[in-house]
């Protein structure tokens, strides 16, 4: 049986006492861009939240079919191919935007961007987050949640 590490919302994202959990299955995409040796990450524009891109796998979905969507939806690349499956981990926290507490499985995935062919992003979401390219140095002081610095060390240590 594999050991899936649990993180726990600190401060704000603590979970509340009174609130019970909803649980839902999630993705993690980490996207590398090889020509620029940069990874796509976004900041939430309501919470200041620091992640890369993140989003709920729908009924109907995969865990791929999500992560591909989500990049997509969020930042409008559509070409990119999967570099592998990364460990999965759990995660309880409170979700400011949406209210509520929430058990997250995080289904994470690392892809490299074929190259910069994007759809244009929906308002809905540019009101949401910014996204923009960051170097390996340059995400040592970006704001990332646990469970998201945990990926891109595993990811870091495979390549050292």
């Amino acid at each position: 049986m594999e050991d899936i590490p649990l993180f726990i919302g600190k401060g704000a994202d603590a979970p509340r006492k009174n609130l019970k959990f909803t649980r839902r299955k999630t993705i993690v995409a980490i996207v590398f861009d090889p020509k620029t040796n940069k990874y796509l990450c976004l900041r939430r524009k309501d919470t200041g939240w620091e992640t890369f891109v993140t989003g709920g796998i729908e009924k109907d979905q995969s865990a791929i079919e999500a992560a591909l969507t989500e990049v997509t939806q969020e930042t409008g690349y559509i070409n990119l191919r999967i570099i592998e499956e990364l460990p999965r981990y759990d995660l309880a926290l409170y979700h400011t935007p949406k209210g509520k507490n929430l058990f997250v499985q995080a289904h994470p995935f690392l892809f490299e961007l074929i190259d910069c062919e994007q759809k244009v992003v929906e308002e809905d979401e540019l009101v949401q987050h910014d996204y923009f390219w960051l170097t390996e140095d340059e995400l040592k002081d970006f704001k990332l949640p646990k469970g998201h610095r945990f990926l891109f060390n595993s990811i870091q240590n495979k390549t050292m």
